[in-house]
Parts: structure tokens; sequence; C-alpha cells
């Protein structure tokens, strides 16, 4: 089987699988591979990447590490060290060391990553822009907020360029909005978000965090900005995209309805004070 054909069964798995039996297939096909290809090869990498990144997103941090720490190693004897696929494996791992608290490895991984995109695939190349909003993340988790919010920026700035990109430019949007309400520029932040949500509401679809965040987002910038009743209705389709994606119990859930119910307070005392 060809790589793409691997990598297309790991998207069917996403597509039609869940919890352990998600993971037992991305492991069978990461096994699959190495065998096929050899467990020294760059096919393999490529494969325990992915299966680096399932661990991430289960929050199996140290899974996820080794997994792309393993990847990076392969590739620096196989594609290089001044590959962009050793670059992809450079930016996975110090996603995971910003996750973990490694602010510092995470930063100097990032910047190696960037200087390597610069030189084989250009500043305008999807993969850049991954590596600034990486780097981005790991300002905005040490509140450095002015510069994340330069750094998603210019990522947004590339993949509104690139119109295969719209999924990418959606999350790049949202993070900038949510950053930019961090940092107190409501007008900015509504306009981001707003672009956000209508990219998933009109072309990606809805089924993805990064919807309900921007939603939240949204009903956060009403709620600032004094607008109350609308923030309420935000934070009442936050709730319910949150419920499609996770399930009712889920804390992303309780969240929303949390805030949904501050909003409802805020309305009624605005209302009372109104009035009297």
């Amino acid at each position: 089987m060809e790589l793409w054909e691997y990598l297309e069964q790991v998207d069917r798995a996403y597509e039609s699988l869940s919890g352990g039996a998600l993971e037992a297939r991305i492991g069978e096909l990461t096994e699959a591979c190495g065998q096929e290809y050899g467990a020294e090869s760059a096919s393999y990498a490529s494969l325990l990447g992915e299966q680096g990144a399932y661990y991430r997103g289960q929050g199996r941090y140290q899974e996820s590490e080794d997994c792309f720490q393993r990847a990076l190693e392969l590739l620096e004897k196989t594609a290089g060290k001044d590959s962009p696929a050793y670059a992809t494996a450079l930016n996975n791992l110090a996603s995971v060391h910003r996750l973990t608290g490694r602010y510092a490895d995470a930063e100097r991984e990032y910047a190696a990553c960037l200087a390597l995109y610069r030189r084989t695939v250009g500043t305008g190349d999807v993969l850049y822009a991954a590596g600034l909003n990486g780097l981005s993340m790991v300002y905005l988790d040490q509140n450095l907020l002015l510069q994340a919010a330069r750094l998603q920026t210019r990522a947004a700035e590339i993949l509104d360029a690139l119109p295969q990109c719209r999924d990418e430019l959606a999350v790049s949007l949202c993070n900038l909005g949510l950053l930019l309400r961090q940092m107190g520029r409501l007008r900015e932040a509504e306009e981001k978000l707003k672009q956000a949500v209508a990219l998933f509401e009109g072309e990606l679809g809805t089924h993805t965090p990064h919807y309900h965040a921007a939603l939240n987002g949204l009903g956060s910038v009403d709620y600032a900005a004094g607008r109350y009743r609308q923030a309420q209705s935000r934070f009442r389709q936050a709730a319910q995209a949150a419920e499609a994606l996770y399930g009712p119990e889920h804390w992303e859930c309780r969240v929303a309805r949390e805030h949904m119910e501050l909003a409802r307070r805020a309305a009624e005392t605005a209302q009372q004070r109104k009035g009297g």
C-alpha cells in the first residue's frame, strides 16, 4: 500500500471510529506501515507522526512525545535535517513541549522549524503558517499577547492567500480573535471571530472544537461590551455546539451553560437598573 493510502486510512478511521477502536486502528496502520516499508523508513516516520497526533489529542503527552521524537530521528537519517518533513516533525515535537509547559524548548524548536521552512518551502506556504501558529501559542501560554497576536496575524494573512487552506484559515482567525479579545481589542476580535464562524457554518462544517471556541469568544466579546442578551444567545449556541461535539456532560458544555446563565443574570440586572 502506498503511503498516501495509509494516511487516507487514518483519515477514514477518524471519521468512523472513536475511543479504543480508533486507537487500535491507528496502531494497526502504524505497525503495518513499519512492516511494509521498514522500521527505519520515512514512511514509517509519517505514521508515527499520525500516532503521536492521536496521543496528543488524548492528552497522553509522554506517548505523543515518544512517537514524535522517534519520527524526528528517522527523518534525520532518511530525509535529512534540511527537509520540510524534518521541520514538520520538529513542529510536532514542539507542540507537545508547549502543552507540557516546556516553553523554552518549544520556542527553540519552533524557531528552528520556521528557519527550515523559510529555506525549503518559503514564507507563503501553509507549513510556514503552521509554524507561526505554533510559536504564537507558546507566547500566548506565557501571556505575551502582543508577540502572539503579531505571529497569528501573519499566519492568517498567509492562509487567506491560499484558497486550498480554508480550514486552516478558520482556525487561525479563531485563534487571532480570541487573542484580540484577551487584549481588550473587542471590535477587531469580533470581526475575526465572525469570519471564522462564517467559514465553519458556510463551507467547513461545525463539528470542530474551534467552532465552539469561536462562538464562545463572540459571547465573551458581547458580554464585555455590555450586550448581555446577545451574549446569552452566543453562549447558548456555544453550549449546543459543544454538546454536539462532546456530549451533554462534558465540561465544555457545563462552562458554556454557566456563561449563558451569567449573561442572563447580567441582562436582568441591567434591565432592572434601567427600569429603576
